[in-house]
């Protein structure tokens, strides 16, 4: 923008891990180069000894610090109160960027109209080696109208990770940072939906989801648990439909939980999430 302001700031929250956010910033830096329209954002969360900015040009990178671990939310919260961007990004520390992502991006957000929400492709790198890639088409033959995305993600999330999602500043200023075990950005989708009217599915841009690692809180079956439940309450005001939406969005995610929750009649609880999705009348509040 010709008053200085950023289009993009990219929010990294992160604690531990020095060698996979220096590696995730020596992408950033080599994609940004000169351009002055992004600004990275490392919120280091507590972690001891503090997590250090190893890139050529620091300068790139401002540096925020909790002296004692707050969580995730809490760390996000921290980039975005500190950022400047006309649009905004939350980046995982030890997920990766696709080729050209911040020349993309910023094409992306440059649009007239400019969008609320952007919403791009993840290429997935499953433990054990397999990779596979999620097309952001898949998402619009399902959500054609923002209404219909925010029908579908009281249910299903078809947005999946952070990564893929950029935020206008709009939108960001709704998201609560629900100080919750996980299924945070479930949430931060639902209430950035809430205030959204435009939403981009940019097909030609892409994040790197890295599953491989086993200190993800999406690995803990147990933290993963509380954060249905923690969803499920937020989303709806019945008892009854607290329950049915934890169900059943313990049967999506019935393979990550199986170490502390045997799920029951997970196929039939993944259709009834799939109608009520479709038909979202039928569940009320």
């Amino acid at each position: 923008p010709m008053d200085g302001t950023p289009w993009l700031s990219i929010v990294i929250p992160c604690f531990g891990r020095q060698e996979m956010l220096t590696g995730l910033l020596d992408q950033l830096c080599g994609q940004i180069g000169t351009r002055a329209d992004v600004e990275v954002i490392v919120v280091d969360d507590g972690t001891s000894p503090p997590l250090k900015v190893r890139v050529r040009d620091t300068t790139l990178v401002k540096l925020l610090r909790h002296e004692r671990p707050c969580g995730a939310p809490a760390a996000r919260e921290l980039g975005f109160r500190n950022a400047t961007g006309r649009f905004i990004h939350f980046h995982d520390s030890d997920d990766l960027l696709g080729h050209q992502w911040i020349d993309a991006a910023v094409r992306a957000v440059r649009q007239t109209p400019a969008p609320d929400l952007v919403v791009t492709s993840r290429l997935v790198m499953e433990p054990g080696g397999a990779v596979s890639f999620w097309h952001v088409r898949r998402l619009v033959e399902v959500a054609k109208t923002t209404a219909r995305l925010r029908a579908y993600q009281r249910f299903i999330n078809r947005i999946g990770p952070l990564g893929g999602m950029i935020f206008s500043r709009r939108a960001a200023e709704a998201i609560t940072f629900h100080r919750t075990a996980a299924s945070q950005d479930w949430l931060m989708y639902d209430d950035a939906l809430a205030s959204s009217e435009h939403v981009h599915f940019d097909d030609k841009n892409y994040f790197i989801f890295n599953k491989t690692q086993t200190i993800r809180i999406s690995n803990n079956a147990r933290s993963r648990a509380k954060g249905y439940v923690f969803a499920a309450r937020a989303r709806f005001r019945s008892r009854r439909m607290r329950r049915f939406a934890a169900r059943i969005y313990c049967a999506h995610g019935a393979g990550e939980l199986a170490p502390v929750i045997n799920v029951r009649h997970r196929w039939l609880k993944r259709i009834a999430c799939e109608l009520l999705a479709r038909h979202p009348i039928l569940a009320g509040r």
